[in-house]
């Protein structure tokens, strides 16, 4: 009864993409440690985000979408992502999950950074020249814990410290995530809904905290995965309306593609914003994905990740 119960509440966030544009509209709030909004991972990325209720080669960068997902690995498994953003800026992510027995669940640590480098420092004069360079670096390590009850739902949750250091200005935060998988009647249709970033305030300003329903199809004796997301980010009053797919061309490779609404308020001039494309090879334990993402005036980002699997 009670999974059933989840599945249906799981279902119903999921389940209202109309409700999710309608508000996008609403103006832009302030909100601390905005690098946990960036997407970590080739494979996600690659399929416009649309990702939190896939339940197929979850590993441990599910934590970064939801941290439910972690309860169907049954390996353990490290994984490792680089993402090439703008002028020297990159991000990475670090993960390692593991089962804790046959039905102790399973738990995951990772470590998500966000660095910016060399930062032109001016004094009270413009000068072609600039008095000297700082770093913006970011950092948020993780532990979660996610179990599955019956063959039907699993449930995830996340503990972050997050830390963000600008020249001499360091603040800190703690943070949790939580998340709900559940498998419908219908046959290979889940759902999925989780909120992040929950936490204290970082310095003045709050965290990032967002909302996030999902769905995800397989069909063609799961080669093909279609899937569906809406974000809510609540501080910045704005929504994402995400679909994505990948399509398992042999045992070996994968296409993928997606795009996500609702990029209009975000001022990038460029129709391709939102679009995600990407490909994956998977030889035995070892994973490579990639993932292309345009960001309009801003230019193109390359995302990277790399996972093996330990038996």
């Amino acid at each position: 009864m009670i999974p059933s119960r989840i599945a249906v509440l799981a279902l119903a966030l999921a389940a209202s993409p109309a409700a999710a544009l309608n508000v996008v509209t609403g103006g832009p709030g302030t909100s601390g440690a905005d690098f946990l909004t960036i997407g970590v991972g080739a494979r996600p990325m690659a399929m416009g985000g649309a990702f939190s209720a896939v339940d197929t080669g979850a590993d441990a960068n599910a934590v970064n979408w939801n941290p439910a997902a972690l309860g169907m690995i049954d390996k353990a498994n490290v994984t490792a992502s680089y993402n090439s953003l703008f002028v020297d800026e990159n991000q990475g992510y670090f993960g390692y999950a593991a089962p804790i027995g046959k039905e102790g669940g399973v738990w995951a640590a990772g470590l998500n950074y966000l660095g910016v480098s060399k930062i032109e420092r001016r004094g009270t004069t413009d000068t072609e020249t600039p008095n000297s360079t700082f770093d913006n670096q970011n950092y948020a390590a993780s532990v979660s814990y996610a179990k599955a009850f019956g063959k039907e739902v699993e449930l995830g949750g996340t503990l972050k410290y997050v830390r963000t250091a600008l020249d001499t200005l360091k603040e800190s935060a703690m943070a949790v995530d939580a998340g709900v998988l559940a498998r419908t009647p219908v046959d290979r249709l889940t759902v999925a809904a989780t909120v992040r970033n929950l936490g204290t305030n970082i310095g003045p300003d709050s965290m990032p905290l967002t909302f996030k329903g999902g769905a995800a199809y397989r069909l063609l004796q799961d080669k093909l995965v279609l899937a569906s997301d809406i974000d809510w980010l609540s501080t910045e009053r704005r929504g994402y309306w995400s679909f994505g797919s990948e399509y398992w061309v042999s045992r070996n490779l994968a296409v993928r593609a997606g795009y996500q609404l609702g990029h209009g308020s975000d001022q990038l001039q460029s129709k391709l914003v939102g679009l995600g494309a990407g490909l994956g090879v998977k030889f035995n334990r070892f994973t490579m994905d990639y993932a292309f993402i345009p960001y309009g005036d801003l230019g193109d980002t390359h995302r990277m990740t790399i996972g093996l699997r330990f038996e």
